[in-house]
């Protein structure tokens, strides 16, 4: 019976790790200078927390850019073309999304705001990353990058040369990714005082020495971003995730006992945190090492807990029922 549920576990993987990705995209995504409609920002949040409401969210934010458009305001109505392809991302209308962020890039670019441009670029790249458009990705993380210089932000060029280092190691250019992240982005990181980024750095150098199966230097790095995330005053997310990596190199390399140890102190940091996908990655892994060691209590305990979030999670992410906004309305915001 605990082996079928296990089997089912593992069949839902590929939803599961969709999932996932559009979490991590969501938390990739910036948001510049004011950013809510003129109906008002109370207004807005508020429907923006109601599912059934994410039309009117739409309607509101693309009522408010045609007006800043007949006003001439670009500094507001880009502000809101950005907020608007961050709520089609949201929604997972991606190409939709695209088009607001290039047209509030081009905007931007017509004001010459350099930090806005950057931001922009930042969210353009990640959203190529996740459709699995690299190339394009590359292109606009370089951008992101040469804005950051020009406008002298440290985070940003560091960021920027992060994911540069990441789809360096998608195309298997392990050493030089690696060696980016430890002379350029570590550097950058350290000149900011971001310790959150150099926890980041660290975390991205080791997957990428984990992709490389080299699990030696994988396993030393995500330490150090432990021992970094152990410094930040608030560490809750860093220690979870930095804490989640290191115990699952240690189940790869079947230090089953040590991956627990650090598998039951992510969960509480992550509980702490209050994030449920890593919570429910952390029983999935918890699981299998108590089915690898035979014991089936703590497997099905495991199992549950793994479960009760999901479905929490699938329900919260199912596709949201969205009227359909006139294509006259959108052709007057271009």
């Amino acid at each position: 019976m605990l082996e079928e549920k296990y089997d089912r576990k593992h069949e839902e993987a590929t939803t599961i790790a969709k999932l996932l990705a559009e979490q991590r995209l969501n938390t990739c995504l910036w948001q510049i200078g004011q950013t809510y409609a003129i109906e008002g920002s109370t207004v807005l949040v508020n429907l923006e927390k109601n599912r059934n409401f994410s039309v009117n969210v739409e309607s509101s934010l693309l009522r408010s850019i045609r007006t800043y458009l007949q006003e001439g305001n670009l500094e507001m109505m880009s502000n809101l073309q950005n907020r608007l392809g961050i709520h089609y991302v949201e929604s997972k209308s991606y190409n939709e999304a695209l088009s607001f962020f290039q047209r509030a890039l081009s905007n931007k670019e017509e004001l010459k705001n350099y930090s806005a441009q950057l931001v922009i670029c930042n969210n353009i790249a990640a959203l190529h990353s996740f459709m699995g458009d690299l190339e394009q990705a590359n292109f606009y993380y370089n951008m992101m990058h040469k804005l950051a210089v020009k406008n002298k932000d440290l985070d940003a060029q560091a960021s920027s040369l992060e994911q540069l280092a990441t789809i360096k190691a998608a195309k298997n250019a392990y050493l030089e990714a690696q060696t980016d992240i430890i002379k350029r982005v570590l550097p950058l990181y350290k000149r900011a005082k971001n310790v959150s980024g150099r926890v980041r750095a660290y975390n991205s150098l080791a997957a990428i020495y984990l992709a490389e199966k080299k699990y030696t230097e994988s396993r030393w790095f995500y330490l150090q971003a432990v021992k970094m995330a152990s410094i930040n005053d608030n560490n809750n997310i860093d220690m979870s995730y930095s804490l989640y990596y290191l115990a699952k190199v240690k189940k790869m390399l079947e230090e089953y006992d040590l991956a627990i140890d650090d598998y039951n102190k992510a969960v509480a940091y992550a509980l702490a945190s209050g994030d449920d996908i890593l919570r429910m990655q952390i029983y999935d892994d918890l699981g299998d090492i108590y089915i690898h060691q035979k014991d089936y209590a703590k497997a099905l305990s495991s199992l549950a807990e793994y479960d009760s979030i999901k479905n929490k999670l699938i329900l919260a992410s199912q596709p949201k029922e969205l009227a359909v906004i006139s294509n006259e309305m959108k052709g007057t915001l271009n």
